[in-house]
């Protein structure tokens, strides 16, 4: 009797999410607001937690593993032709793939560049930051480029984006023995979002992060490597696999080798200094939605001037991420702990926190069947609480009191996850099949 009540409660949970995720799409489609958007992606949560306690009625893992497939494609179809409301970047996206197609360098040539002038049409107007140049290193590129030359439509590109999270999710099931490992990743609502309906393809360097951990794991240093080289080809943030090689002097080298070439065309026509660098502006101006950082900036102003604080306050966290990783090299932490707690780390330190971000972090944490981060991502829906404003004025203000509610909740969920990341070595469980 438990068994069959668990059985339609499934399927009740799995129901009502799906017919929330058509209102969504519906509700973008019509014009809605983005904060109408966002309300009805917070309600998808409630839904979502139904089908992680119930899933225990499903006979087996290859059931679930069938299932999360099948409905992160289904759910998804319902975001792809509906307008990204929350976020611009894919008409960067298309634009850079354009670019190179047209043989023209983004790294090179901000949007705006009077010598992209006669390219310019709607992608381009849609564009955020015209002044800069790209900040996407060369695997991100050459989606764009596929994106572009299979159409360069929206709904292109967020197909594409659709198939990078479902196969995200093929690969969670194949590699992860955690049972609903790969139903909390499927049916995440963010990450839903993020891909079918924004179009962002994080996802992929969260799952080559999880893909270098497991390959650690097992002392597959060569498949590590390779894993760790295409998440920094994807974005810069695969650079926190690389301490782990430490021990590996010659693995190290070849895979700093490699990841250095990938992201030598971010700094190579653009000095980090230029106006127009997109990786310089990134790293040395960009904020938001920040928790660790906003403390260390508030301590750098009333220490020093305000006009090097904020720069002084980037170096502090970045040394202290910089500790962080020698700690866990001369700690011998697990690999799979090992890069779930330096990914946490390099989150809660950041001076930028955008919602697609824990992309990074969801693989490994379904993964390691914790909770914190599956909650983070409901929470971390704050951060688009000022898209309303920006839309009508072009103005980003993000309330404090929404912050520190965001970060509350993780603090809190993070205290009582009994898997919360930790660079200790005893009990580590690794969750990969032998």
């Amino acid at each position: 009797m438990t068994a069959r009540r668990d059985g339609a409660l499934f399927a009740l949970s799995l129901a009502l999410q799906g017919c929330l995720v058509g209102w969504l799409a519906l509700a973008a489609r019509s014009g809605g607001s983005p904060s109408a958007v966002i309300a009805r992606l917070a309600v998808c949560f409630i839904p979502y937690a139904g089908v992680l306690v119930f899933s225990r009625s499903l006979p087996s893992k290859r059931s679930l593993d069938r299932v999360a497939i099948g409905t992160a494609l289904c759910f998804g179809a319902a975001l792809v032709f509906a307008p990204p409301l929350l976020s611009d970047d894919l008409y960067r996206y298309l634009w850079e793939g354009r670019i190179w197609l047209e043989g023209l360098n983004p790294y090179q040539l901000a949007p705006d560049d009077p010598a992209l002038a006669h390219l310019r049409d709607d992608v381009w107007a849609n564009i955020n930051n015209k002044s800069l140049g790209s900040i996407y290193p060369p695997l991100s590129q050459l989606i764009f480029v596929a994106a572009r030359g299979l159409g360069g439509k929206v709904w292109t590109l967020k197909v594409l984006a659709l198939l990078a999270h479902v196969l995200s999710v093929a690969v969670v099931a194949r590699v992860c023995t955690e049972r609903k490992a790969s139903l909390a990743l499927a049916l995440n609502p963010l990450l839903l979002s993020e891909a079918a309906l924004n179009g962002h393809f994080d996802i992929l360097c969260g799952v080559a992060l999880l893909i270098a951990a497991r390959a650690l794991s097992r002392h597959r240093f060569v498949q590590a490597g390779v894993a760790a080289c295409a998440a920094v080809g994807l974005k810069v943030v695969g650079l926190v696999v690389l301490p782990l090689f430490a021990r590996r002097p010659k693995v190290l080298v070849a895979t700093g080798l490699g990841s250095a070439v990938l992201l030598t065309p971010l700094i190579w026509f653009r000095a980090p200094l230029d106006p127009v660098s997109g990786a310089g502006q990134f790293a040395t101006r960009w904020r938001g939605n920040e928790s660790v950082f906003a403390v260390v900036d508030q301590l750098s102003r009333a220490l020093f001037e305000a006009s090097s604080a904020d720069v002084l306050a980037r170096l502090m966290v970045a040394a202290a991420f910089l500790a962080l990783c020698g700690l866990v090299v001369y700690r011998r932490v697990p690999p799979m702990r090992a890069v779930r707690a330096l990914v946490w780390a390099l989150l809660l330190l950041s001076p930028q926190v955008h919602p697609w971000y824990l992309a990074w972090l969801l693989p490994l944490e379904v993964a390691a069947g914790a909770s914190a981060g599956l909650i983070w991502s409901a929470a971390v829906l704050c951060a688009y609480a000022p898209l309303d404003l920006w839309v009508a004025e072009g103005v980003w203000d993000m309330p404090l009191w929404l912050q520190i509610f965001e970060y509350s909740v993780v603090a809190l969920a993070l205290i009582l996850d009994p898997e919360r990341p930790s660079i200790g070595t005893p009990g580590v469980r690794e969750q990969f099949p032998a």
